[in-house]
Parts: structure tokens; C-alpha cells; sequence
């Protein structure tokens, strides 16, 4: 949107070409207006002059007019102009620090769920070790009480990946 307001610009007020409709269609709507008032007060109002002296009254009236309404029309377009340049800077500053903040939290719940999962894999762990050594150690009662010599190793944890395998 911003391309809009720096693309090329029209006429000697420098309007900027995505407002130059809006300007003409406001320029002449102010313009229909003088020029109706100051015909109505010509021709209601000063009544003993002719046409010709009513219709040069009319343009004497809205001539001066004519520059005062163009610029008054491009400082109208060029306070819009600005506003809405202001407003897409306010917008876009907005969005940015709302993505922000959602990748932010976005991150924090990513942790959250990580921290979970990773909670719930050492409690799978631990199952897993502790099935291992009930067995171990069931084996080794077992051995015990036929009264068999028992020399298995007790098992080791500092490997998991062995003990993964074992488990398939």
C-alpha cells in the first residue's frame, strides 16, 4: 500500500496519482457549490442587473475562489494522505510486535511441549529400566533358590539404546 503513495505523482499540487479521482471529484464537487451559492445570491439577491451583467457577476465572484477551494482540496487529500500513511505505519508496527509475541509464545508453548514429551519419555525410560532389572533380579531369586551359581552382570543403564533393542 505504501507503493501507492511513492508512485508517480500529478499535477502541480503534487497529488499523488492513486488520489488524483478522489481530488478531482472533491475539487469539483466544492467548485458545484460556490458556483451555485454565488449564483444564488446574484440572482436572488441582486436583482436589477441584466443576464450578462449576472453571468460576469458569477465568474467574478467564483474566480478567486477557484485557487482557494484547489488548495484547500489538497490540503483535505494531503491530511487523508497522511493519515493513512500514519495508520499502515501504526498497523504494520502492530503486526510485527503481534508476531512477535506470537512466535514468542509460539516458542514457549514449543518448550511446554517439549518439556512434557520429554517427561514422558524419561517416565517410559524408567519403565523400561525397571522392568529390566525386576527381571534381572527375578532371575537371579530364581537362580538362588535352585541354588545354581549366578553370574549374570546386573544390567547396564548407561546404554539405552541397547536396551531398546532388547525391548523389540
Amino acid at each position: 500500500m505504501m507503493k501507492r503513495f511513492l508512485s508517480g505523482r500529478i499535477s502541480i499540487w503534487s497529488i499523488s496519482e492513486a488520489w488524483g479521482v478522489v481530488y478531482y471529484i472533491l475539487f469539483s464537487l466544492q467548485i458545484t457549490v460556490v458556483i451555485c451559492l454565488i449564483s444564488w445570491q446574484e440572482i436572488f439577491h441582486n436583482t436589477d442587473d441584466t443576464p450578462t451583467e449576472t453571468l460576469i457577476a458569477i465568474g467574478q465572484g467564483t474566480a478567486p475562489l477557484v485557487i482557494t477551494i484547489a488548495a484547500e482540496t489538497l490540503v483535505i487529500l494531503l491530511t487523508l494522505e497522511g493519515t493513512v500513511m500514519l495508520a499502515e505505519r501504526y498497523l504494520k508496527r502492530r503486526y510485527q510486535i503481534g508476531r512477535e509475541e506470537g512466535r514468542e509464545e509460539g516458542f514457549e508453548d514449543g518448550r511446554e511441549v517439549g518439556r512434557v514429551e520429554e517427561r514422558k519419555e524419561s517416565r517410559r525410560l524408567q519403565k523400561r529400566r525397571n522392568a529390566r532389572l525386576k527381571a534381572w533380579d527375578a532371575r537371579r531369586l530364581k537362580s538362588i533358590a535352585e541354588g545354581e551359581p549366578f553370574d549374570e552382570p546386573m544390567p547396564d543403564f548407561d546404554d539405552d539404546d541397547e536396551a531398546e533393542e532388547e525391548d523389540d
